[in-house]
């Protein structure tokens, strides 16, 4: 026999659940549980855009150990891609959670939507919120609401990555011809991501990226068109996009600032919508104090207001070299 409790009425009275026995009706507020369920669904569309700033955890570790480099570079270069990617997933799963108790919370007040603000709802209900199949399905719950997360996935199969996830992996690389190439990237779930651009002489740059679910159905496709001038010491790109109507749906503007010696400065990018308000703003730029680069995001929140939503210290910029130089022993080699 394992060892007794010191104290048995304390513990049974702080691990006991006598509520889960008989089904006893539970006091549900269904004002505050649509509440609920609208901030959970908040959160998880706060989630879902904030994980997008994991990008640089990918992109960096790439550009900066790339080319031809010793083999400890390039294992600690897939090491942490590798981590780069398992937090993304888990920050993509912990969104999804958020959004599967939101629509439990919905589901149960759905089934109570015709009653009083405050109802007895069977704790059956609220199981069959959480998917289930055991219970039967809630009387009071509109016919169009009921197939859980699962279902859903099963019969439509798993959600096609974003065009701008970290998680696609580049396939191949083709010319189609002199002034169009063609790269194809594949997803973990088998999707498909085509980014067709076309460079014609002294006209505009056009990029065309089509995203196709793991069925080989085309998801998304989204056009942009950039054009670049010069400005005394500044670069500045215009990019149009537009969606698979041909409608304009947004404007990114990206200036880049040069010293003398035509080394970057700092950037600045705008993200505006489809009637010209900046939704989003990202400016890099080196601290003079600490000539650390910095970061900055910002957003517009509700009430119209541009905010700073994320701010990341890239460290001091240390020198570095475009290519491999000769082996030092090459200058003492003898010809013949």
């Amino acid at each position: 026999m394992g060892a007794s409790s010191p104290n048995p009425d304390g513990h049974a009275g702080s691990t006991g659940a006598p509520w889960l026995e008989g089904n006893i009706p539970v006091d549900v507020d269904l004002d505050g549980l649509r509440d609920y369920a609208a901030r959970m669904a908040s959160h998880q569309r706060e989630i879902t855009t904030r994980a997008g700033y994991l990008t640089p955890l990918s992109v960096l570790p790439q550009s900066a150990l790339d080319g031809a480099v010793l083999g400890e570079a390039d294992a600690v270069r897939a090491r942490l891609v590798a981590n780069a990617g398992e937090v993304t997933i888990y920050v993509q799963k912990l969104a999804e959670s958020v959004g599967n108790i939101a629509h439990a919370a919905r589901v149960v007040a759905d089934s109570y939507g015709s009653s009083d603000a405050m109802s007895a709802a069977s704790l059956n209900d609220v199981l069959f919120a959480f998917g289930d199949k055991a219970v039967p399905r809630p009387a009071g719950l509109p016919e169009g609401v009921g197939q859980t997360f699962q279902e859903q996935q099963a019969a439509t199969g798993p959600a096609a990555l974003p065009a701008n996830s970290p998680l696609w992996q580049p396939a191949s690389a083709t010319r189609i011809s002199a002034y169009q190439t063609l790269e194809t990237a594949t997803g973990p779930n088998g999707e498909r991501r085509d980014v067709l651009t076309f460079s014609p002489p002294g006209g505009p740059v056009s990029t065309t990226t089509t995203v196709y679910d793991s069925n080989g159905e085309k998801v998304s496709s989204v056009t942009g068109r950039a054009t670049t001038r010069q400005a005394d010491n500044v670069e500045i790109t215009v990019e149009d996009t537009f969606g698979a109507d041909g409608r304009q749906v947004g404007t990114t503007e990206t200036r880049t600032r040069f010293d003398e010696d035509q080394r970057v400065e700092g950037r600045s990018t705008d993200v505006r919508d489809a009637d010209g308000n900046t939704v989003q703003r990202t400016t890099e730029f080196t601290d003079s104090d600490s000539l650390e680069r910095i970061t900055v995001t910002e957003e517009r929140n509700e009430k119209g207001e541009i905010v700073v939503t994320n701010r990341v210290n890239n460290g001091v910029a240390t020198s570095g070299q475009d290519s491999v130089e000769p082996p030092v022993a090459d200058r003492y080699r003898v010809e013949g």
